[in-house]
């Protein structure tokens, strides 16, 4: 048989087995069809392009993809989503197989070993076959598979990485706000958005010439990923009936994590490799009249707005620790009336007419100090993170706490980039020089 056939036929083969029986939420479970569907229409239009197919070998492939379609077809009715009980369940009795290197229980549950360091594993090249176990379907004929029982790494099923990382977004201010780029490598180029307005031409005549016009070329800008890794602390107790529990554990404590350090990246980072907003290179900044504080006013706030370009301001929100909107919101006139917030009010929504986003990384009102930035006006969606979805699971045990104190750890790694674009259409609030 053609070898790119048989390539593509266990592709295919694969991406039946890799069909999941519940989703995170109906917008993954339509995500997951809409690019199962373009994954099969590139197949499709690769195989008509091929030279020296044979007959047989076409209408193998054509039985192999409405094998797929069909497959596809029938999950699409029946594919739930799944609640929060059923979700922990899973990811318990995943952690619990990932501890005990029950390699079945992974393969069953669509995890897929990891052997890249730099160039991690694609999970949709392998599946589980009982008997066999992990099995590549994308190398080419006659390449060794190589040892696939001393690693001890795992991606795990497509389908918790994003529970995981939808029940950090509940928990993260920035998330849902910033824009999000998949990346399939280590880096990418992105055109920087710089709203400049496109050069044009009237013609008044018919017939006239179109005069050349010089294009204005977008800035470049490079988005780099890395890898992110956290340490649980752990411990083996994988009953069955704790399986709900040990979900939910490690659910709570990797959303609490890994949305704060979403957050830090994007808004108050400054060292290696990324630098939040607060800190970019070339943005705006309003210094209040005090080194720590005391005389902020609700018009260091619109002074800073100003700086913005107009046209930027309109999808602009302000983002601030809630003990600094406190202070503001606390400010009284000559007669000792609140200006903006009577006590029975609840804390405002809005500043100055612009959104405020509290985020708990962002510089507490009592730890201001001089030449301290601690509020950005911007719109979000400056912010880039790429995202490489995956999420690996690996257990510590030969570690120094191991030996000394008998404490295991559960590591979780995820690759990432950040980036803050336009900086100068960001302003930022920052407390006197001393």
């Amino acid at each position: 048989m053609n070898e790119k056939i048989a390539l593509l036929e266990k592709k295919l083969e694969g991406m039946k087995n890799m069909i999941p029986k519940a989703g995170a939420s109906d917008e993954q479970i339509a995500r997951y069809f809409s690019e199962q569907d373009a994954i099969i229409e590139d197949i499709t239009k690769a195989v008509i392009d091929m030279h020296g197919v044979t007959t047989s070998e076409m209408e193998s492939m054509k039985d192999t993809i409405k094998s797929l379609k069909d497959e596809l077809k029938k999950a699409d009715k029946s594919i739930t989503v799944m609640d929060e009980k059923e979700a922990a369940y899973g990811i318990g009795k995943m952690l619990a197989a990932l501890w005990t290197n029950n390699r079945q229980t992974l393969g069953e549950m669509k995890c897929c070993p990891n052997f890249g360091m730099d160039k991690w594993t694609n999970i949709k090249d392998y599946s589980w076959v009982t008997g066999k176990g992990f099995i590549r379907s994308k190398d080419a004929l006659g390449d060794p598979i190589g040892n696939m029982e001393s690693n001890d790494q795992y991606l795990i099923n497509p389908v918790y990485s994003e529970i995981l990382i939808e029940a950090a977004a509940e928990e993260s201010c920035m998330m849902k706000l910033v824009s999000e780029r998949r990346m399939t490598g280590p880096s990418l180029f992105l055109d920087e958005d710089e709203g400049s307005l496109v050069k044009m031409t009237w013609n008044t005549n018919y017939g006239q010439q179109i005069k050349s016009v010089t294009a204005t070329s977008p800035s470049r800008v490079e988005l780099k990923a890395y890898t992110l890794a956290g340490f649980i602390s752990w411990y083996d107790e994988f009953e069955e009936d704790a399986f709900v529990d040990i979900g939910r554990r490690f659910i709570k404590k990797f959303k609490a994590s890994y949305a704060h350090e979403f957050d830090t990246q994007c808004l108050t980072a400054k060292a290696t490799p990324f630098t939040g907003a607060l800190n970019a290179k070339n943005v705006n900044v309003q210094s209040i009249s005090s080194t720590d504080g005391s005389k902020l006013s609700y018009e260091d706030f619109r002074k800073a707005e100003m700086l913005v370009p107009s046209a930027e301001r309109a999808k602009c929100k302000w983002f601030l620790n809630d003990t600094v909107l406190n202070e503001i919101t606390n400010i009284k006139d000559s007669s000792g009336k609140p200006l903006w917030r009577q006590p029975w009010e609840k804390m405002p929504g809005v500043i100055d007419g612009y959104e405020g986003i509290v985020c708990s990384v962002l510089p507490q009102f009592t730890d201001l100090k001089a030449d301290t930035p601690f509020a950005v006006f911007m719109n979000p969606e400056r912010i880039i993170h790429g995202n490489r979805k995956e999420i690996e699971l690996k257990r510590f045990s030969d570690t120094t706490e191991s030996l000394e104190y008998g404490q295991e750890f559960l590591r979780f790694r995820k690759r990432d980039g950040f980036l803050a674009t336009m900086a100068k259409n960001m302003a930022v609030l920052k407390t006197a020089k001393a």
